[in-house]
């Protein structure tokens, strides 16, 4: 069963930014061996959950994306689910997980920006269960991460980025300032030096995972400076990306992350695929079992199901680069850096 914004509204539920009428989940992991806690009134599954996403559900990645593997969980399990989207300040954060919590069983919080909002939150709601996308506060039994390391999917990105370019210059354009873009910009750079140590390696957040103009601009000046392959941390951005790139009339490369765009522009040469139906599934098993971590549980690339760096078709010549970066990492032979 969905909830629609209106009947929410008349029970004042809901005063806050667009409610949307899916359940979306934050990333989620496979690793760690923390055998978990109860959660509260835990054995089946929750009958309501409510969502709470820092963008825009049609994004076409990273919430979008959410989306699209929760609405098959939800249906499966009979839930009702109410998703409040959008949610761009601090104080909307906390609003809207404490309006939410008021009326559901399991809240999850799509975003690292909404970390701080959830550890506030939180410990008000004891009998109500809290899984966020980013590293919460330790000590508070019904708050727990699961998340994906999206930076290591930009590493192999990388290490195919280095063979790529033909002028030994490279760009990455992030989005918002949090835990994801910066990791995914730092193991970007890494496998590509790893490769290639005298390649030139750009820079730049623009402040914003959906303003396509942004984005634009700082494709654009990297371009003019050089960089033939760019990693675009971009979601709803990612146009204004790949506009730069049209009207520069220059071969450059784009790589995006979360979802398959690689019909949206032949720049496109891949991307760091995640699958938030496995997320999903996943979350809700721990949930019904009472395992959910107490410490955080992460995906890197050892589940090819849930998170992977995948070819744009055409781009084949690159495929045992990666399947051979990617076999390393899992092994232990490459070292992510610090901080990615």
């Amino acid at each position: 069963m969905i909830r629609s914004a209106t009947r929410l509204a008349r029970r004042g539920v809901l005063a806050l930014p667009v409610v949307v009428t899916v359940l979306a989940l934050s990333a989620c992991s496979g690793g760690g061996t923390d055998s978990g806690t109860a959660a509260p009134g835990a054995s089946t599954a929750p009958t309501k959950v409510g969502v709470v996403l820092a963008g825009p559900r049609n994004d076409k990645a990273f919430y979008q994306s959410y989306l699209d593997g929760v609405q098959a969980v939800a249906t499966k399990e009979g839930m009702t689910v109410s998703v409040v989207d959008n949610v761009s300040s601090p104080q909307a954060a906390i609003d809207a997980l404490t309006n939410l919590a008021a009326d559901n069983q399991l809240i999850i919080a799509g975003g690292s920006s909404l970390v701080s909002a959830g550890n506030t939150v939180a410990p008000q709601f004891p009998d109500v269960t809290f899984v966020m996308s980013g590293v919460v506060q330790t000590g508070v039994a019904n708050l727990h991460t699961y998340a994906t390391k999206q930076g290591v999917p930009a590493y192999v990105a990388g290490v195919v980025a280095a063979q790529e370019s033909a002028s030994g210059s490279i760009g990455y354009v992030g989005g918002t300032d949090i835990p994801p873009n910066s990791q995914s910009s730092i193991d970007f750079a890494a496998g590509a030096k790893s490769v290639k140590p005298d390649i030139k390696v750009a820079s730049v957040t623009v402040g914003s995972l959906s303003d396509a103009a942004k984005a634009k601009e700082a494709t654009s000046a990297q371009i003019a400076n050089g960089a033939d392959v760019i990693y675009a941390f971009q979601d709803a951005g990612l146009p204004g990306v790949l506009d730069a790139v049209k009207e520069s009339g220059k071969t450059v490369k784009v790589f995006n992350p979360t979802t398959d765009r690689c019909d949206e522009s032949p720049a496109l040469i891949g991307y760091a695929f995640q699958d938030t139906r496995v997320m999903v599934g996943h979350i809700l098993e721990d949930y019904k079992a009472g395992k959910l971590p107490t410490q955080p549980r992460f995906y890197a690339l050892d589940d090819p199901s849930v998170q992977a760096l995948k070819l744009c078709p055409g781009n084949d010549k690159y495929q045992a680069v990666v399947t051979d970066t990617t076999s390393k990492i899992n092994s232990g032979a490459i070292t992510m850096p610090q901080g990615g």
